[in-house]
């Protein structure tokens, strides 16, 4: 096992991390159904649009209300164990990656930003699925958000910005409201609650560390030749910052890494059994 080398899967829970990496302008496309992005916004607009339809009918009862609020979000998209996806949710979280990778500065045009959209849609698509699956499986066993933890998250997310006016901005170029987010964070914090919840013990033993360690001297080993080779010229103080620590000075930094990365295996493997036991029907 070496670190960085990708046998190594991005659990869930780091990609719902998304929602926080995006406003730092961060973009990345795992391959499959694994990607670093988020929103849960069905919620919030059906509850928007019941309430919209009970204000301004008040004759029509709760069902009646509904049943509009699902015609408004447009088609069904995928059924995960009897639960629907729509086109509304589906349609908005393209939206958001495309204008993502656009702020990165990308140019999806021609036949080439067609297939880029076309996988945009396909990882999306997958990855509502999946949040759907752990979702439910979170619910099946009880495991809640209080709005009190929804909004502490919100405020450390705020806390990254300068003023209101920046946090706004990002917001508005990111195709972000702040309802929107917030149920994003409610999803987020249910999951991982989840894989918290699922969390295995590890042991890391000696063998392990040191096999780890020796990818970093071979990576420190690299860097040395090629500077040697470039003849690039760096200070002492320079040199002393790139010097790799002992392995003593690693080995908790160590133990930790292989820690994490042996949990995020144990949960995707968790997540392929769920997305196996579940009856999907992707219509797209």
């Amino acid at each position: 096992m070496q670190p960085g080398v990708s046998r190594f899967v991005i659990s869930l829970k780091i990609c719902l991390l998304y929602v926080k990496i995006i406003f730092m302008f961060e973009m990345d496309i795992e391959r499959g159904y694994h990607v670093k992005f988020n929103k849960k916004g069905l919620l919030i607009v059906t509850v928007l649009l019941a309430l919209m339809l009970t204000a301004c009918g008040g004759a029509a009862d709760e069902n009646d209300a509904e049943e509009v609020a699902k015609v408004n979000q447009g088609e069904v998209v995928a059924v995960v164990n009897g639960e629907e996806i729509y086109e509304m949710e589906f349609q908005r979280q393209v939206d958001r990656m495309i204008a993502a990778n656009e702020n990165q500065g990308m140019v999806l045009e021609g036949e080439e930003g067609d297939m880029v959209k076309a996988q945009i849609e396909d990882q999306i698509i997958q990855y509502l699925v999946q949040q759907q699956v752990l979702l439910q499986e979170a619910h099946s066993r009880g495991l809640e958000v209080t709005d009190e933890e929804v909004e502490k998250d919100l405020e450390m997310i705020k806390d990254q910005f300068g003023s209101k006016e920046a946090f706004e901005q990002i917001m508005e170029d990111n195709l972000f409201t702040e309802m929107e987010l917030k149920e994003t964070l409610r999803t987020e914090l249910t999951i991982e609650a989840l894989l918290e919840d699922e969390s295995p013990e590890v042991t890391v033993d000696e063998e392990e560390l040191r096999e780890y360690y020796s990818f970093y001297e071979m990576q420190y080993e690299q860097q040395m030749a090629m500077i040697e080779q470039e003849e690039m010229e760096l200070s002492e103080e320079e040199m002393e910052m790139m010097q790799l620590p002992s392995f003593e000075e690693m080995k908790e930094e160590l133990r930790q890494q292989i820690t994490m990365e042996k949990q995020q295996e144990y949960h995707m493997n968790m997540v392929d059994e769920l997305m196996e036991a579940s009856e999907i029907e992707i219509l797209l």
